[in-house]
């Protein structure tokens, strides 16, 4: 057996390329409320964009504080609504990701937030809430789909115009995500609220 020389590795590691570097990454836990989000009572008035180390694509910031708002907000006065059917035609599906311009995010956890669902009404008209169920999806930055969960939201028959959101707690799996997309039932006749999504951030040190 020929012995092996510090010469040899050298070669064998010039073959097989330099050693990689793993970076160490900084977290850091997120809630995000909304709450000093720029919101109006009207749909689509403005977007969430940018928003606690995110990119929320197809949400509306909305303030949810008024008596006609069909779901109270888990903290007031604001959360995030679903576009329209015809604007996520353009926008795309309700998505938080890591992915745009200028992110130091690499991945994130995500652990919970709060939601109802409710029938749309002209601006000043009580909204009502409306049973729903939502499909959350988990993916990595290959786009496989690593995780999901599903979901029912049902307020009581007598308080659908205030009901309160019920809580999602996401299980275990959700863990290391690029993007997280979350698909209500029935988008055309329904809008569905968030509020008070709760993730990890994990960012290059």
């Amino acid at each position: 057996m020929k012995p092996i020389t510090v010469l040899s590795l050298f070669l064998c590691t010039l073959a097989n390329g330099a050693p990689r570097t793993v970076k160490r990454t900084a977290s850091m836990l997120v809630d995000a409320t909304f709450d000093n989000h720029t919101a109006s009572a009207v749909p689509e008035a403005n977007f969430v964009n940018v928003y606690k180390g995110l990119f929320y694509n197809a949400w509306d910031p909305i303030n949810l504080e008024s008596p006609t708002s069909g779901s109270a907000p888990h903290t007031i006065p604001n959360g995030i609504a679903t576009t329209t059917v015809t604007s996520q035609a353009t926008r795309g599906t309700p998505t938080l990701t890591v992915d745009y311009a200028g992110s130091k995010t690499l991945f994130f956890d995500f652990f919970s937030f709060y939601f109802g669902c409710v029938i749309p009404a002209a601006q000043g008209v009580a909204q009502e809430a409306e049973q729903c169920s939502i499909l959350v999806a988990g993916f990595d930055s290959n786009n496989k789909e690593i995780a999901v969960a599903t979901f029912t939201f049902e307020p009581l028959a007598t308080n659908l115009v205030k009901a309160p959101m019920i809580q999602a707690v996401l299980p275990t799996s959700f863990v290391g995500l690029h993007n997280v997309t979350i698909v209500q039932s029935s988008p055309a006749t329904q809008v569905l609220l968030v509020d008070d999504p709760k993730y990890r951030l994990y960012a290059s040190s």
